[in-house]
């Protein structure tokens, strides 16, 4: 298992690892790591190992791999205001989802232009990579681009989580959250429905939650 005690980064190449003129700048300023200070590395593919920080890096550790999980985690929601898509994706990623989709329902309120969309998508991956570091992961999660419901609807094992769903089991580890105003009966038609509990959640809160509760089943924290 990686050190969570020591600041931890992501390299192209684990082999003979070099951190990026941004993640130098982070640790050397922010952080305020001196030469010697110890690190860990990996490659967002599972391999880590320890360093030494400085000019140059250097390795201190054979490299050490992680396998994902059998059961791969999808968490799909429904577009938000503001600074909430942004909040979802990071604490996804802490929580160790594997695939976050954005989406947009027939009541989503907000809707994006073709090239909004691409400029989130970046966005998105950049805070999923630096959530992921700072909660000490192997893996950075897949942010995919943002599509209409849809398109979404079409794959399989999809569920919905819904008030009057089912008991959420593993078997639902491709969840979509949905806007504010609630699925449609047109989206509802046909698909598996989960609840996240009685309570109607606000669509980050019940993104996040879905995140808690479907890696903590997958991990064997809850039964």
């Amino acid at each position: 298992m990686i050190d969570t005690d020591l600041p931890h980064a992501f390299v192209d190449d684990i082999e003979n690892p070099c951190l990026s003129d941004e993640d130098t700048h982070h640790f050397g300023k922010v952080l305020r790591l001196r030469s010697g200070d110890g690190l860990t590395v990996s490659n967002a593919k599972g391999s880590w190992r320890k360093c030494v920080y400085g000019p140059p890096l250097e390795s201190v550790s054979e490299i050490t791999f992680e396998p994902k999980s059998e059961i791969e985690i999808t968490i799909g929601f429904a577009l938000v205001k503001k600074g909430k898509p942004e909040l979802i994706v990071q604490k996804l990623t802490e929580l160790g989802v594997d695939k976050i989709v954005p989406t947009v329902a027939q009541r989503s309120v907000v809707h994006w232009t073709d090239k909004k969309i691409v400029e989130n998508e970046k966005r998105f991956n950049r805070i999923a990579r630096e959530a992921a570091m700072q909660s000490r992961q192997v893996y950075i999660p897949e942010v995919m681009k943002t599509q209409p419901f849809s398109d979404l609807g079409m794959e399989k094992g999809i569920t919905l989580a819904h008030p009057k769903g089912k008991k959420l089991t593993l078997d639902h580890s491709f969840l979509v959250i949905g806007p504010e105003g609630g699925w449609t009966p047109e989206e509802v038609e046909g698909k598996e429905c989960c609840s996240l509990g009685e309570s109607i959640l606000r669509s980050e809160t019940a993104a996040i939650s879905a995140g808690v509760l479907l890696t903590s089943l997958r991990d064997g924290r809850v039964e």
